[in-house]
């Protein structure tokens, strides 16, 4: 785990490039409800996106071959071929948002005593300023992890439809691929269960492409335009880039200043339809020819 990957040599990247590449549609279908927390919202306020983002959906692929092959090193090589493929997710025809507030634990370093483990207090207090334990007079000094009670307020989608999801995968990565969405359990946070009714082969003429997601710094002027008046919805998403490294999400051992994600503001065909204090209804719309 702790070995860096080697670089790959200019004459193996363009063969890399050179690999013909495969669309594929998968849908998947969850059984209650979905949540996925924009990048950069405060966990305590998690703004939701009605979509997963880019890098979830490969992240979720990584996760599942992890899982599958009970192997760290097969999540790794997934990845590194994974990184860099388009992938476009889909909003089914109606989406409907409402906003909870819940009860969530979170954890806390602390420190407790040795001779007391129940009594601890909070490791950001320091060493001289920290209250003995009341049973014994011993300063709290071993380091440890609680979980605390707190609020926090999410935002829960439910899909009237599948998600669909288009993926571009190397041509000889489309049976692996398959057999990945097939298995996939969760895409979101934790408790949005899901599974693939569906996966299949399509051309890039059978891209919805008055459907997908679209960059708002990628719009041009006369898009830009009509777009905002007629209510499209707008999130923030992220994707993998190039640079981006599995030690960046390896939960088992990494370091977040690896992931270098592209993060970016993106139109979805999504347009509010009804709406109350805590929830909305959002209805699916194509995007203006440009």
């Amino acid at each position: 785990m702790g070995r860096k990957a080697a670089k790959k040599k200019p004459a193996e990247v363009r063969a890399e490039e050179q690999v013909p590449k495969i669309w594929l549609k998968a849908e998947l279908e969850f059984p209650s409800t979905f949540s996925y927390r924009q990048p950069d919202a405060s966990a305590q306020f998690a703004i939701g996106s009605p979509i997963p983002s880019p890098a979830a959906i490969k992240l979720a692929l990584v996760d599942t071959a992890i899982r599958w092959s009970g192997s760290v090193e097969k999540g790794k090589e997934v990845f590194e071929w994974l990184k860099n493929c388009q992938a476009h997710p889909v909003p089914p025809e109606q989406v409907v948002r409402f906003r909870v507030f819940l009860k969530r634990l979170k954890p806390e370093d602390v420190v407790a005593c040795p001779n007391h483990p129940d009594f601890t207090v909070s490791a950001k207090v320091k060493k001289e300023k920290r209250l003995s334990c009341p049973f014994c007079g011993v300063v709290p000094s071993v380091k440890a992890r609680r979980l605390t009670e707190s609020t926090g307020i999410r935002d829960y989608f439910l899909l009237d439809g599948a998600l669909t999801i288009f993926l571009q995968v190397p041509q000889d990565k489309v049976e692996e691929t398959r057999g990945l969405f097939r298995r996939v359990r969760r895409l979101g946070t934790s408790d949005s269960l899901c599974w693939c009714c569906d996966v299949c082969e399509v051309s890039e003429n059978d891209l919805p492409k008055n459907l997908l997601p679209r960059k708002l710094d990628s719009l041009d002027d006369s898009l830009m335009r009509q777009t905002p008046a007629q209510g499209f919805i707008v999130v923030r998403l992220s994707d993998l880039t190039a640079k981006s490294e599995f030690d960046g999400f390896n939960p088992f051992g990494g370091a977040a200043r690896k992931a270098h994600l592209d993060k970016a503001s993106y139109l979805l065909p999504l347009r509010m339809e009804r709406y109350g204090e805590t929830w909305a209804v959002l209805k699916r719309s194509e995007f203006p020819c440009e």
